[in-house]
């Protein structure tokens, strides 16, 4: 546990020189290569291009991971939310696994009751990032300002 402790402070050092803005885009970029993913998948369905879907399904389960210094900016702004967040990237990575090999079987009936709890969990995370996860309170105001609802 002391051990942990040393890491986790080294860490937390480490974090803390990164530039800010740093973690943000990688994450941004990181997202809107998953989103082209999740886009594959749906248009793969409609056409049933099962290599199409196991492949998009296969990125999204194997994405990469941020560098380290972004990866611990990452979990120092999630703060005591980082293990659900860790938790809801390894659900999602079974879903999308489970996608893949119903894909890879063919069965076009098994895929589209697989996307289901893939989009799911997308969307869970992204909804609790929205209403809970760090900055929440700065992005409601800004909606507000901007004459919108805060109710995601």
């Amino acid at each position: 546990m002391r051990r942990l402790c040393g890491w986790m402070g080294i860490m937390t050092l480490l974090v803390l020189a990164a530039p800010a803005a740093a973690a943000g885009d990688v994450m941004n970029r990181m997202m809107q290569g998953l989103g082209a993913e999740m886009a594959r998948i749906n248009e793969g369905i409609w056409r049933e291009d099962f290599e199409a879907i196991a492949g998009a399904a296969a990125a999204i389960a194997e994405h990469p991971l941020p560098p380290l210094l972004q990866r611990l900016e990452l979990l120092a702004q999630l703060g005591t939310a980082a293990p659900r967040f860790m938790a809801a990237d390894d659900e999602m990575r079974e879903a999308a696994l489970a996608l893949k090999e119903a894909a890879e079987g063919g069965r076009i009936d098994e895929v589209v009751s697989r996307y289901q709890p893939l989009q799911q969990r997308c969307v869970a995370c992204h909804r609790w990032y929205r209403r809970d996860g760090p900055g929440a309170a700065e992005r409601r105001e800004i909606v507000t300002e901007w004459g919108g609802s805060d109710e995601q």
